[in-house]
């Protein structure tokens, strides 16, 4: 079983802004660190991956609706007794995030950071990203081509969507949905009117659908590049 490297533990003192001190070496329990947390926990084992490309494996928190500015962590099992130290770091010194197959990623758009660590929804010909604030109601069950989704809500009344297709991320306006999505969506005609037409089932609280069907329609045109 691997041990974490004294290296990333200096990286990850150095970088939590209002973290109690880091410790320097890994903890010798190396076999209670690496095992999982219960249901019960906010917090699994997962992997964050650096802007360095560094790889760092420790307890995160379980979310699909993202978060901003910064996440609170655990080196040690977040259950283990007595409590251990909980640490928090910049949402940018983070590039992606794996949590119990949920994929987060700190948004940039123009070479400018969001300082949002946003959850990957759906994964396709485009991707969709949300990132939510409190305040949940159920969730849609996800078609075929939306990513596995843990939690089961998301706070609609006030989350951004972001979608991106060949490297270029946009965020979706709540303002300008159908316009800007219907356009967006373009190479799938009946798609496309159904958003613009502000169908039943096709509105701004249905973009996992809307984005996973459009994905299965590229996929089956043979057209993932558009």
């Amino acid at each position: 079983m691997k041990h974490f490297l004294p290296g990333v533990f200096l990286w990850m003192a150095t970088t939590a802004g209002h973290a109690q001190q880091s410790p320097a070496v890994a903890p010798a329990d190396t076999a209670r660190q690496l095992a999982d947390t219960s249901n019960r926990s906010g917090y699994a084992l997962g992997e964050v991956t650096t802007p360095e490309s560094r790889l760092v494996k420790a307890y995160f928190p379980k979310s699909v609706n993202g978060f901003a500015r910064s996440i609170s962590f655990y080196y040690e099992h977040p259950e283990a007794r007595p409590v251990p130290k909980v640490h928090t770091i910049s949402v940018d010194k983070i590039r992606s995030m794996m949590v119990h197959e949920q994929y987060s990623e700190t948004l940039v758009i123009g070479g400018k950071s969001l300082h949002l660590l946003a959850a990957r929804l759906v994964d396709g010909p485009v991707e969709l990203f949300n990132f939510a604030e409190a305040r949940a109601v159920p969730l849609p069950i996800p078609i075929p081509g939306a990513a596995l989704i843990p939690v089961l809500s998301i706070p609609y009344t006030n989350n951004r969507w972001f979608l991106r297709r060949g490297g270029e991320l946009v965020e979706v306006k709540r303002s300008h949905f159908m316009e800007q999505l219907s356009q967006y969506l373009s190479t799938q005609p009946t798609l496309a009117d159904r958003v613009r037409n502000n169908t039943e089932g096709y509105r701004y609280q249905d973009m996992v659908r809307i984005i996973g069907e459009y994905n299965q329609q590229q996929t089956a045109a043979g057209n993932t590049g558009n």
